[in-house]
């Protein structure tokens, strides 16, 4: 794993402008019970509400009560007699008069009767003139704090109490809530239903849950534990083929921590339109219903269904059962789901699959780490929560965790985590809990664990060399740190290093202590090793340059009994480069034995050759039976800007397609980068065509992004106007930003101005493609659009980005000199690279053989 030092360059401070420390909030109140009931105006938008709130003061002397509350209309508040208490709405708080002082556990219960329009926390979704299918539903999204949109509370993730739910709705409808459902009222007059759910286990406001509408529901068991799927009317097949694999999830989690699922029931409700992939709502999670999917593309996507799957379900227990008392250690929640996300893998597709996952998570962590920021995994320097909903709370702490799992070892691994999860069920963790809770299981210090990997960020970077001995029969192996340590970053790194020696047909694993910032280790072999593997499980998160050698590369891709070493080895090739690198390369691409994901890591390495051999290579792999291996092959082919991949690419759209919409969808983005003056007609050509979310005319307006083919400025604009699908809308809204630079100055105008609009879209993820394109365009012009669009903005996420983005032009835009001085240098280094392709072409065909191409 590596990031390139041009990403290091971009690495900004994660805190902004106006972030400040984020402490716990003072909680003078113990919330013991909540009881909401709620009925709707669906043409108005509108939510009637009655929320009752018992609690009792944690000191002596309380007189008043402060609850979160943000733009609720309220009509009374009463005690629980009945008499009217004196009440006062503030911008985000309801301030309720007790009448008298209260003592310490003396329980009081508030109700409040009101009604809102929210504009965060519970939305309708109903049918449009551009969107005539829309189905009408009512869900909620609480999440980090927006909870109090809809009903006033604490608004807190540390503090925990039971609740229950009445919900009156159309009597077609069903209403999904927490916990158990303990009755049913039809009124036949009204024609309504009312639900009553019960939560009797404390959770916090965040994980509150409604969600109703017409809906079909698939049932199912896991060990006793009811299981239900909810999707709109004809999804019932494609609910099974996305949340099939569930029950087996909460059996093996529940067997794992050795803590049983902890809730009445499971549901997992597919809803349109959903601001979040997934939300871990206690007992009821709800999904976007593009995770529902036909038959067709059920073997590109089951996977990610699985993935969020398993990672809604694992915070059941981390995150739900247990959760963290402040955001700013919210790790404590994502980290864990995530990391049981790829345990599940482990489980269910084995080790190679499983490793993958890892090695996937480090990647993703290191690109935000690399162009994005660092910061440690406890960060409470912010100006909202979900400001740290990142790839470093998820991604980087699942592989803390992973790491953690190797030093423990598996045994004393899952008895910390059933040690952890038994003591602080029910209640609120910080990451102090975490580290105690491990060590009074096992008896491990974790100090410095700990100290490297949580309390602050990054990651050892190192350059290896290894060398032979033949007299001695002695391998070395010499590891050097060359991270630059700062206040965020460990100076040395303390890991247990892994190097496996390939010696008469068997692979000799040893493991090392490193400890130092420059390391050597010797070994006595019985005879010279073919190659040796450092690290060849990727147990360590960290970047490592080391270069073998050829055939110690071509040796690891065929004989490493761990897939993602042979992954590492196909990487290493491609910067080698050579004929014999690229033959070994296609071998594995072409070899069915071989792993799906190996294979697709081949071609990828492959279109990063750019050799013809290597071209032709991947046209092979667009004509293998498995998907993977097709989707990466062609995705690779997007490299070469020739007729050949061209053709290959153009024949996985001719007629219907591809038997898979995912590789249809990948060959559409990389003809566009061919740059082949006929990709544009083949790609108009597939716009619209039916497929699963839409993503064959999504990946077609990718193409027509990357083709800097000015005719695509109108296709592209054109399906960024509302009524064309969602997905297909937030492509062309991200094309826009790559083809800007290629148009003409009255289209670059037309584009920006366009994307300033998106800004404002009805369409969450439109405005935050919209954002990321006009950094690309980095237009100085849009950068009041920007910052007004982060103060008007409602999500936190679409608040970041837009500073994010205002941020970074705005700096580009002081050193024009310097970026322009930087453009020059690399467009004549382009143009020096393409005469030099050109004259190895002449060579290759003069000689009839292969040439060496370098990037």
């Amino acid at each position: 794993m590596a990031a390139g030092a041009g990403a290091l360059a971009d690495r900004q401070p994660f805190a902004l402008p106006g972030d400040r420390p984020v402490w716990g909030r003072n909680r003078p109140l113990r919330i013991e019970h909540l009881r909401l009931e709620f009925s709707f105006d669906l043409k108005q938008r509108r939510v009637d509400g009655v929320a009752a709130l018992t609690f009792h003061p944690r000191a002596d002397a309380v007189r008043e009560a402060v609850f979160d509350a943000i733009d609720l209309d309220v009509s009374a508040v009463t005690d629980e007699a009945g008499r009217d208490l004196k009440f006062a709405l503030g911008e985000r708080t309801l301030t309720v008069d007790l009448g008298r002082s209260r003592r310490q556990g003396q329980s009081t219960t508030v109700v409040v009767t009101y009604t809102a329009t929210p504009r965060r926390g519970l939305y309708f979704n109903q049918p449009e003139q551009a969107y005539p299918d829309r189905p009408v539903q009512v869900w909620t999204q609480g999440q980090a704090e927006d909870s109090a949109h809809y009903f006033p509370c604490f608004d807190f993730p540390g503090e925990k109490f039971t609740t229950e739910m009445l919900i009156t709705v159309p009597n077609t409808w069903t209403a999904i809530s927490n916990g158990r459902l303990d009755a049913v009222a039809e009124d036949r007059r009204r024609r309504t239903k009312t639900f009553h759910w019960k939560q009797e286990r404390p959770h916090p406001a965040y994980l509150v849950t409604l969600v109703a509408g017409e809906f079909d529901e698939v049932t199912a068991d896991a060990g006793g534990v009811p299981v239900q799927y909810y999707g709109q009317p004809g999804s019932s097949d494609d609910l099974q083929r996305a949340f099939g694999r569930t029950p087996k999830m909460i059996e093996y989690f529940a067997e794992k921590i050795g803590v049983p699922y902890p809730w009445a029931k499971y549901a997992t409700v597919a809803v349109h339109d959903f601001i979040f992939g997934g939300m871990e709502n206690t007992s009821a999670t709800t999904m976007t219903d593009t995770l529902l999917h036909d038959q067709r593309a059920h073997a590109d996507f089951v996977e990610q269904a699985d993935s969020i799957t398993a990672h809604e379900l694992a915070h059941q227990w981390f995150g739900d059962l247990l959760t963290c008392r402040e955001w700013s250690h919210g790790w404590l929640n994502e980290s864990f789901a995530t990391y049981f996300d790829a345990l599940f893998v482990e489980a269910h597709r084995g080790w190679d699959a499983f490793r993958y996952n890892v090695l996937q998570n480090g990647q993703i962590y290191l690109q935000e780490d690399g162009g994005d920021y660092r910061r440690p995994l406890v960060q409470n320097v912010f100006t909202e929560p979900i400001d740290v909903f990142d790839r470093h709370l998820y991604e980087r702490g699942s592989v803390v965790l992973d790491m953690l799992r190797h030093r423990l070892g598996d045994d004393l691994w899952w008895r910390a985590i059933n040690h952890y999860v038994t003591k602080h069920q029910e209640s609120e963790v910080l990451t102090p809990d975490l580290q105690r809770a491990i060590e009074e299981a096992t008896g491990y210090n974790l100090d410095g664990f700990f100290a490297q990997w949580v309390w602050k960020g990054g990651h050892p970077e190192f350059k290896a060399t290894t060398s032979w001995d033949g007299q001695k029969k002695l391998a070395t192996v010499t590891l050097q740190q060359t991270q630059k340590p700062d206040e965020t970053l460990t100076s040395v790194y303390e890991a247990p290093m892994e190097v496996g020696f390939w010696v008469n047909g068997r692979f000799d694993r040893r493991t090392f202590e490193v400890v130092d910032g420059h390391e050597t280790f010797v070994v006595s072999l019985a005879a010279a090793p073919e190659f040796i593997s450092i690290d060849p499980a990727n147990r360590v998160l960290k970047t490592l340059d080391y270069s073998p050698g050829e055939q110690a590369l071509k040796a690891n891709l065929t004989q490493n009994p761990e897939a993602v070493g042979r992954i590492d080895a196909a990487k290493g090739l491609a910067k080698v480069g050579s004929p014999g690198a690229v033959a070994a390369l296609r071998a594995s691409l072409l070899d069915r034995q071989e792993t799906d994901f190996v294979r697709a890591e081949a071609a990828t390495a492959l279109g990063k050759v750019k050799s013809e051999a290597a071209r032709d290579a991947l046209v092979a792999g667009t004509k293998e039976r498995d998907a993977r291996v097709r989707r990466a092959s062609a995705a690779a082919l997007g490299n070469f800007r020739d007729e050949t991949a061209a053709a290959a690419l153009t024949r996985l759209l001719a007629g219907e397609g591809d038997r898979s919409y995912y590789v249809q969808a990948a060959a559409a983005t990389a003809l566009g980068k061919t740059l082949q003056s006929e990709a544009f007609g083949t790609l108009t050509g597939v716009l619209g065509r039916e497929a699963h979310n839409d993503v064959i005319t999504a990946g077609a307006l990718a193409g027509l992004g990357a083709s800097r083919d000015e005719r695509a400025a109108s296709v592209l604009l054109e399906h960024t106007q509302w009524g064309v699908h969602q997905n297909a809308r937030r492509s062309a809204a991200a094309a826009l930003g790559d083809l800007h630079r290629w148009l003409t100055a009255p289209d670059r105008t037309r584009v920006r101005e366009r994307l300033e609009e998106l800004l404002d879209d009805p369409w969450l993820r439109v405005q935050t493609t919209a954002a990321t394109a006009l950094l690309a365009v980095a237009a100085p012009e849009s950068v009041s659009a920007l910052r007004a669009a982060s103060e008007r903005a409602l999500d936190g996420r679409m608040k970041r980005l837009c500073k994010v983005a205002a941020k970074r032009i705005s700096e580009k835009a002081e050193k024009p000199e310097e970026v322009n001085a930087l453009r020059k240098q690399v467009e004549e280094l382009q143009q020096s690279n393409q005469k030099l392709e050109d004259r190895l072409v002449a060579l290759e065909a003069r000689l009839d053989k292969p040439a060496r191409r370098r990037k």
